[in-house]
């Protein structure tokens, strides 16, 4: 058995706060420490059965972290080389895991996610490298309507129906494929999508220079918000001030964008005056100490 057999059944932990809760998947339990790991093992699973790539071949993606780490470790696992191309203003400690893994790491211009995008494809188009394409794979979905949104129903032991499943948006593979499987079940759940206040794209503004690691990647990628019900923001300073929270009032060190889903999560609940809602502990917090 390989490390990345074990990818997913995470646990869906309760964080009460009065009569609100908020279960979360905590997706930092993977082998490499993010929800990533499904989208990135899914991937490469697919590649390697219909024989896109083999062994000694080279991967490449642009990330702001979590992906890169997970490409990485599957790159690492199974005799490939791994090429990143990455904004420069994201944490230390990402691109230090990524180099252990083996990873080669380019870095562009601070928040230039659209310049990484542009860069790995010309570098894949001219080089012969697998194009992993992390913002446009429809596979990406794939993971989390067979994988992630499964495992939540079959966790879901209440009566009740959850009211909402709120999510922070990077590529939107996760809130597109675990939210359809979800309103599947349970049709009256809602869909919240997530994204930072210096760089609401899907409210409408501008993209801009934010700090929550892993979502607000300046585009809508994978988002249909014809899908989403509801897009709420979330200042860089209150997710980290709840990432924190989570640390020392429950034990759960997080990372930032984790911080933001439960902020979000909460402040859903209460403006709506619902008890329940799902969303997604990202990944581990030491990445962003």
């Amino acid at each position: 058995m390989r490390l990345s057999d074990n990818v997913g059944n995470t646990p869906l932990i309760p964080i009460t706060l009065g009569k609100y809760t908020v279960w979360g998947k905590a997706e930092f339990m993977n082998p490499s420490g993010s929800v990533k790991d499904r989208m990135a093992t899914y991937i490469i699973n697919l590649a390697e059965f219909h024989k896109l790539i083999k062994k000694g071949d080279t991967l490449c993606e642009a990330t702001s972290g979590n992906t890169g780490i997970a490409f990485a470790m599957l790159a690492a696992e199974r005799g490939y080389k791994m090429k990143i191309i990455m904004p420069s203003n994201m944490s230390e400690e990402r691109k230090s895991m990524m180099r252990f893994y083996g990873a080669e790491l380019i870095q562009v211009d601070e928040g230039d996610f659209d310049g990484a995008i542009e860069m790995r494809d010309d570098l894949c188009k001219a080089k012969g490298w697998y194009n992993c394409n992390q913002f446009h794979n429809s596979w990406n979905i794939e993971a989390h309507f067979n994988n992630t949104g499964p495992e939540i129903i079959k966790q879901w032991k209440n009566t009740i129906i959850p009211d909402a499943f709120i999510l922070g948006t990077g590529t939107g593979g996760t809130l597109m494929g675990c939210g359809q499987r979800l309103k599947k079940h349970w049709n009256s759940i809602k869909i919240i999508a997530v994204e930072p206040e210096e760089s609401a794209v899907m409210s409408g503004n501008q993209p801009g220079l934010h700090g929550i690691q892993g979502i607000g990647d300046g585009s809508k990628f994978l988002v249909d918000l014809n899908f989403v019900d509801e897009v709420k923001t979330v200042k860089t300073i209150c997710a980290k001030t709840i990432a924190k929270y989570m640390a020392s009032k429950y034990g759960l060190f997080v990372g930032i964008s984790a911080g933001a889903n439960v902020k979000a999560s909460f402040e859903w609940l209460r403006d709506n005056n619902k008890t329940n809602a799902i969303t997604i502990l990202c990944d581990r917090g030491e990445r962003y100490l």
